[in-house]
């Protein structure tokens, strides 16, 4: 069973199926993975479990993450208090946004301030979702303009949680009752 986990965990870490994808029906992968239906059936089982797929009645197994620490850092943070999320990306906003600053390219610079024009457009409309995704994508893109790829890969790993927090600390409300 370890051998069908690793093979098929592989294959979505490096895109074969990529996330929102359905993988292969249990008799396809047991026949490409030389392995029994029965490991195939388990395989899946612990990566359901991980949190890397989602069975969907009646329309197979799909791809919801393709990183097992994404997927705990996630999880943990949906235990924790807000004020403790909170101070957690403070503090790294505070690196990101330094480091971002002295290494960021005119391009990246570019995609920060168009993520921003459209955080406040959806501010201006009142339109949370919007609100959420613009301002979790400023977040990302500092992020990744701070030429620290282990950055990088934290707020990307934290894009669901951080979406999730903005929501949970209602930031639109907090940003529209905030002076202009």
């Amino acid at each position: 069973m370890e051998t069908a986990t690793d093979e098929i965990r592989t294959q979505i870490v490096n895109g074969t199926w990529p996330v929102g994808s359905r993988i292969p029906p249990e008799s396809a992968l047991s026949e490409t993975l030389g392995v029994s239906r029965a490991s195939v059936r388990e395989a899946v089982r612990s990566l359901v479990h991980s949190g890397l797929l989602e069975p969907r009645q009646g329309d197979g197994t799909f791809v919801i993450s393709d990183d097992d620490s994404a997927v705990a850092l996630r999880r943990r943070l949906e235990r924790a208090e807000l004020s403790h999320v909170t101070q957690v990306r403070q503090g790294l906003d505070v690196v990101a946004a330094r480091q971002a600053a002295k290494h960021r390219t005119d391009a990246q610079l570019a995609g920060i301030e168009a993520a921003l024009a459209r955080r406040r457009t959806a501010l201006a409309t009142h339109d949370s979702e919007a609100f959420t995704a613009a301002d979790a994508e400023f977040h990302v893109l500092v992020a990744e303009a701070s030429d620290n790829p282990v950055l990088a890969d934290i707020y990307r790993s934290l894009s669901a949680a951080l979406r999730e927090e903005l929501r949970r600390a209602a930031c639109l409300d907090t940003a529209t009752a905030a002076p202009a």
